[in-house]
């Protein structure tokens, strides 16, 4: 129950963030120099640990203090400054690290700037230029770049077990691994000149969409396959138990409950973390039940 719990709250993690990925994005922000930045990791062949992913996504609260317009702002004149409601600049900037300053701010994805200064609850930026308007209570979010990976050491994942790190931090306990594949559209040149027309482009050969469409063993930084075409990921989660099974007699020995499995380009025998890693786990990989878990996820903010 536990391991299903743990995948599940993982998926949804991810699923969101890249659904959301590139909200509200003019540029750069951070190291997500694109909406979603592929990091395989074996882009020339297959894998033998996780693969990672960095996503710029949309950071905002449901709880007070609201991040939204304290005044409507706009209209006739440029807008340099937002002011929110109270104490909502200084939640955002516990967020942000402890500073504002620098940090990429969206007023509901329609206009984007980065922060130049804040003062109380009012942020100053560059002037957007008219015609602009935005009416009291529209949200505000900040912008972030946010990588998704493995964690394997107890100072990561708090435990013996993996987990799942955002940004460094574990927010799902038991995931062992993660693989990433892509669908995209514009990114083969033999299709269409290479040019996007809203149809998955033909990776495989065969007729109609399919498996073979998705992309997974690829740097993402040569033209025309770049992270910019990526219309579609294909999200595997693998969730182990926490703690291993044990036995019923006397001794209560671990039991061997499950063989080395392939997920998408990585096969667990040829190593779970690293290369050659496989022999020496410790404790060994079939003391764990595990539960695997796919899902395709549509980048809605990537969608000409």
């Amino acid at each position: 129950m536990e391991t299903q719990q743990n995948v599940r709250i993982a998926m949804d993690l991810l699923s969101r963030d890249i659904k959301h990925a590139g909200f509200g994005m003019t540029g750069p922000v951070g190291a997500c120099a694109t909406a979603i930045v592929p990091l395989d990791h074996t882009p020339a062949g297959p894998d033998t640990g996780p693969d990672s992913v960095r996503l710029l996504v949309p950071i905002g609260t449901s709880i007070a203090p609201a991040w939204t317009l304290a005044s409507a702002v706009g209209g006739i004149a440029s807008v340099p400054q937002v002011t929110l409601t109270s104490g909502a600049v200084a939640n955002m900037a516990t967020e942000a690290g402890g500073s504002l300053n620098g940090a990429v701010v969206t007023i509901a994805g329609v206009a984007t700037a980065t922060v130049t200064s804040v003062g109380g609850d009012t942020i100053n930026f560059a002037p957007i230029p008219p015609p602009v308007a935005f009416p009291i209570g529209m949200p505000v979010y900040l912008l972030q770049c946010v990588t998704y990976s493995i964690g394997t050491t107890t100072a990561a994942c708090g435990g013996n077990s993996p987990c799942l790190l955002r940004n460094g931090v574990s927010v799902a306990d038991g995931i062992e691994d993660i693989q990433f594949a892509y669908a995209c559209d514009g990114c083969n040149g033999a299709v269409n000149g290479g040019i996007a027309d809203r149809i998955i482009d033909n990776q495989g050969g065969a007729a109609g969409f399919d498996q073979a469409d998705f992309v997974t063993d690829n740097a993402w930084n040569t033209a025309p396959l770049t992270p910019d075409k990526i219309r579609l990921v294909q999200v595997t989660i693998v969730a182990r138990q926490t703690t291993g099974d044990q036995g019923l007699g006397e001794g209560r020995g671990a039991m061997n409950l499950s063989s080395p499995i392939q997920v998408s380009d990585h096969d667990h025998s040829a190593g779970l973390f690293a290369s050659g890693d496989f022999a020496g786990l410790n404790p060994p990989y079939s003391n764990y039940r595990r539960r695997v878990v796919t899902r395709t996820v549509e980048t809605k903010n990537q969608r000409l």
